[in-house]
């Protein structure tokens, strides 16, 4: 698994459809993100589809969310060695659509022992039966991925969780969940997976103001990977992440494809 992330790393694999970013404002370009994500390394790598791991962890989703839990992503971590940049507090659902309810188990694998020193997951115990807390841009910057949560939990109550190969965490989408800077001498690898129950309309009226204007700085990349050149391999992604069984899909692509017709039309 480290061999294949360092080797999509390298390779700057989903740099150009906006799925490899900093999570942090990429002034710097992709050659010294603070903290690269790949999202969707299995679109480049189908063999991680295809792992012991993946099959393992599925059984234990289906354990947690019942028969029909369901890979929904994975991503690839790297977190440089000597650096001061964190993985702030922050709340997987905050980066959702709220009127959209997303019951989802995060699974976080470190690929080589993780530490204080190198930045292990610390989580806020109970907080995933609570509310989705305020967010906002790492630093007020609507260019950079990240959020981090601005208020409504104590850090000093965190459980530092440090890892061993072979180990991982597993977190809801509201567990408020930090990882601090790497100290030490080598980069800091990681790779997770989210499976999730098929996405059905939130209960409640919400909205998540913090993802309002934004300006993500890789969004000209995820806008160009749609074009006529390169539409092809973005709908293959698509029609594989798409769960057919869920007419609450069906209802959600109709929306899409709506709003794609009207932008056409007025942009004409």
């Amino acid at each position: 698994m480290r061999t294949i992330g360092d080797r999509l790393l390298r390779e700057k694999a989903g740099f150009k459809q906006g799925m490899l970013f900093d999570f942090y404002p990429e002034g710097e370009g992709p050659d010294k993100p603070k903290l690269a994500q790949l999202h969707g390394p299995s679109h480049f790598e189908r063999s991680l589809m295809e792992s012991e791991l993946n099959r393992r962890v599925q059984r234990v989703a289906m354990q947690l969310l019942g028969p029909k839990a369901r890979f929904v992503s994975d991503s690839f971590f790297h977190k440089p060695a000597h650096t001061e940049a964190v993985t702030p507090w922050h709340q997987d659902e905050a980066f959702t659509d709220p009127r959209i309810e997303h019951r989802e188990v995060n699974f976080w694998f470190p690929l080589q022992p993780v530490s204080l020193t190198n930045g292990c997951m610390q989580f806020i115990a109970g907080s995933h039966i609570g509310p989705v807390l305020p967010h906002g841009p790492i630093g007020g910057d609507p260019s950079t991925h990240g959020l981090e949560c601005v208020t409504g939990f104590n850090a000093g109550e965190a459980v530092v969780c440090p890892l061993e190969l072979g180990d991982c965490t597993i977190h809801a989408g509201r567990t408020l969940h930090f990882a601090g800077p790497n100290h030490s001498d080598a980069p800091r690898y990681a790779y997770s997976m989210v499976f999730g129950l098929p996405r059905r309309a939130s209960k409640e009226v919400r909205s998540f103001p913090w993802n309002d204007n934004r300006r993500l700085s890789r969004q000209a990349r995820v806008n160009d990977s749609r074009t006529r050149d390169s539409f092809w391999p973005y709908l293959s992604r698509k029609v594989r992440e798409f769960d057919y069984t869920n007419p609450y899909e069906w209802r959600l692509g109709a929306e899409r494809v709506a709003r794609l017709i009207k932008g056409k039309r007025t942009a004409g």
